[in-house]
């Protein structure tokens, strides 16, 4: 995703980091706005709608709504780098005098700190540009903090979180499009069921929870992906066990377009969630993460699904979190799930496992899957 400074990032870099908007709000209460840059990896936080606006149209994704800020509260002093086009922002006046002294560009007041909600602050050690994550997401945060990044402490406060925090808001004015019309059954089933439907969103937001201990179920593999259609994909899914039991899992999908709300033109991450017993008008529903890490075709990915007897799902793409939802699976007397992937494409599937209740059972289930397999068309399947 950082080979190289693309047109967008340039272009955007020379808007932002080059005075237009350097004042970003007149610091009243307001909400902020929080959009992505894919060539970069830097989030970008702002409570004028024109940038916002202008750097959508330059190519930077619209993530919706970070938080909201108060008119009264600790000044939040923004930042700019102008050698690697990165932003910062700190409510600590030394931090920011230092960041000066050191070249980086003062760009005033860009909104208030104050409410009861924090935002908490991480630091990745690895990253040149986007080093800095900031989330309401305590779960989040946790994770961030296992995959490498430092834990920075709360950098900001918020008077009021968006409704699910996580992944900001759906993409405004997004519609979510009708999807398995006319063959979608009750609780994740597949038939012949004339005005059935499921959604298919673009960055629905993450259902907020703090997830520990161990899931329920924990399945990953390594995934290697290609394919030479204009619309190919594979699933990999912990599903319920009997009829309308559920599904919840994650795709790789590959489809012919330039859509990037959807994003087409290149493999996408599609997180599946059909609850157990779900009808059929758009209860159940997948949800493509535009920000989760790419995947390239030929290329190997980390794949992984939890499901959590407290009624929750996540994703993981190479060990970062792109999906968390709401979600139940049940299953038939003897408590068993059942793990499956389906394609319609090659792919390599490698070091495959499967904990239950934090005990390692991938070769021990009732009906184990092999480890280490290849296939390109239909589904396997095993009993855990």
């Amino acid at each position: 995703m950082k080979k190289f400074l693309s047109s967008v990032f340039v272009a955007a870099a020379l808007l932002i980091g080059g005075g237009l908007f350097v004042n970003a709000v007149d610091v009243d209460a307001a909400t902020l706005l929080r959009v992505y840059n894919p060539n970069s990896g830097e989030h970008h936080y702002t409570a004028n709608t024109n940038e916002r606006n202008h750097l959508v149209k330059v190519g930077w994704r619209n993530e919706g709504i970070a938080w909201d800020t108060p008119a009264k509260g600790a000044a939040v002093y923004r930042l700019y780098n102008p050698n690697v086009g990165d932003h910062h922002y700190t409510t600590t006046l030394s931090e920011k005098n230092h960041l000066v002294k050191v070249g980086w560009r003062y760009e005033g007041i860009a909104w208030q700190s104050g409410g009861s909600i924090p935002v908490y602050r991480l630091y990745n050690p690895n990253a040149r540009t986007g080093t800095h994550h900031y989330t309401l997401n305590a779960n989040e945060k946790n994770h961030l903090v296992k995959v490498g990044w430092r834990y920075e402490g709360i950098g900001f406060y918020s008077t009021k979180a968006p409704s699910s925090s996580g992944g900001g808001t759906s993409n405004p004015g997004v519609t979510p499009k009708k999807v398995d019309v006319n063959i979608t059954g009750v609780g994740g089933a597949e038939q012949n069921r004339p005005g059935s439907y499921r959604l298919l969103y673009s960055n629905k937001p993450y259902d907020n929870a703090s997830l520990s201990g161990n899931a329920r179920i924990d399945f990953s593999a390594n995934i290697k992906i290609s394919g030479n259609k204009n619309d190919y994909e594979m699933q990999f899914v912990i599903g319920g066990n009997g009829d309308g039991s559920g599904q919840v899992g994650v795709g790789l999908h590959y489809q012919a377009g330039s859509d990037a709300n959807f994003a087409q033109g290149r493999i996408n991450t599609t997180n599946i969630n059909f609850p157990a017993n779900a009808g059929v008008t758009g209860q159940q529903y997948y949800s493509v993460n535009t920000n989760a890490p790419r995947v390239n075709n030929g290329g190997t990915v980390h794949l992984r699904v939890k499901y959590f007897a407290s009624g929750y799902m996540q994703t993981f793409v190479n060990n970062t979190l792109v999906g968390q939802y709401r979600t139940s699976l049940t299953t038939k007397s003897d408590g068993a799930y059942i793990l499956h992937d389906t394609t319609n494409t090659p792919i390599t599937i490698s070091n495959l496992k499967v904990y239950k209740d934090g005990k390692d059972v991938t070769k021990s289930g009732p009906v184990p899957l092999p480890t280490s397999y290849s296939h390109s068309s239909g589904s396997k399947s095993g009993a855990y």
